[in-house]
């Protein structure tokens, strides 16, 4: 009964929860049972934690934490509060991710893995906005993956990507922030940039928006300037640096808007795949070359692929199973 309990606060905590499943919530309030139950959630939860942040991290999410608790109780009902401070070192090691995505405004899925690594997974045609231990921001594209371990802010600060990030890097001299893919890392002290490195993507793209990076592979690395970016070639293992205008235009995404710049529609066709759970199939192997530039602000599949049929020669029909087809529009 009382893993139930805790499972539905989770849901709760989340936004998750049907509207059966938030009356159930609003009751435990109403009768005063929500701070007993609450607090053996989260004392279980600590039992579990992988390490103890700092002082000055506890205390900034102990802020955070009254704000959003000072927000739910004038949702539900008036509640006493001083049993959420004991519990803080748990909510600063495992809760803090949590209500950054759960109580923001993306959804992801959130993973302890052996006590000592924390995950986040984002589900297809989602985002998830994530606060790391150290007050590091990063905000999560769809179909991606964040993680790091108990060594996380301790000597240096390493998370493990695959996917697409933008991250605000927390300033800190004496403990590096390195992000890590299957194929280079990106050293920040104190920044702004975007990351894009998807498993199944031919190249990794790392796009500097304020700051310095230093980016890196097996064989070569390259520092970064701001309005800089760097693509890192899979097949050929080569790094090639360009000069944006605007380099913002590359975390459009954040505000749900999607800027492609001479990209070919075969990798087009990946980001389409990642954002609304399709299969996007090319009736010949031509078409896949075929370079598109554009901003779509208002991106709902079909505004998209209506856009690229209108200024590209292709054109697409929709097929059984959530499948499009690409083809020449001479030959359709």
């Amino acid at each position: 009964m009382e893993n139930e309990l805790h499972i539905l606060l989770k849901k709760f905590l989340c936004k998750q929860a049907d509207v059966e499943e938030i009356d159930k919530v609003k009751e435990l309030f109403a009768k005063g049972e929500a701070e007993g139950r609450l607090s053996g959630f989260y004392e279980e939860t600590w039992e579990q934690a992988a390490f103890t942040p700092e002082k000055e991290v506890e205390e900034r999410i102990w802020t955070k934490l009254q704000k959003q608790i000072h927000t739910i109780g004038q949702v539900l009902a008036p509640v006493k509060l001083p049993f959420w401070k004991k519990s803080l070192r748990i909510a600063a090691s495992i809760a803090i991710p949590l209500l950054c995505a759960g109580l923001g405004y993306y959804y992801a899925k959130f993973v302890q893995q052996n006590n000592t690594k924390m995950s986040v997974w984002v589900e297809i045609g989602q985002k998830a906005k994530v606060c790391l231990p150290d007050g590091t921001s990063v905000q999560l594209n769809s179909a991606g993956s964040l993680s790091y371990d108990n060594t996380y802010n301790k000597r240096e600060r390493v998370v493990y990507l695959q996917g697409e990030a933008y991250f605000e890097v927390n300033k800190d001299k004496t403990r590096p922030f390195i992000v890590r893919t299957n194929d280079i890392s990106v050293e920040a002290l104190g920044t702004s940039f975007d990351l894009k490195a998807y498993p199944d993507d031919s190249y990794i793209a790392a796009t500097l928006i304020e700051g310095n990076i230093r980016v890196s592979s097996p064989t070569q690395s390259e520092l970064l300037k701001p309005n800089e970016k760097l693509t890192f070639t899979k097949s050929n293992g080569q790094f090639t640096k360009t000069v944006l205008l605007y380099a913002k235009e590359n975390i459009s995404w954040i505000n749900n808007q999607l800027t492609f710049e001479q990209e070919r529609l075969e990798d087009i066709a990946k980001t389409l795949e990642r954002m609304y759970s399709v299969h996007i199939l090319f009736a010949s192997d031509k078409l896949k070359d075929v370079r598109f530039s554009g901003t779509i602000k208002n991106n709902n599949l079909e505004n998209v692929l209506q856009l690229i049929e209108f200024v590209s020669p292709v054109c697409y029909s929709h097929e059984k199973d959530a499948t499009i087809i690409i083809r020449d529009k001479q030959h359709y």
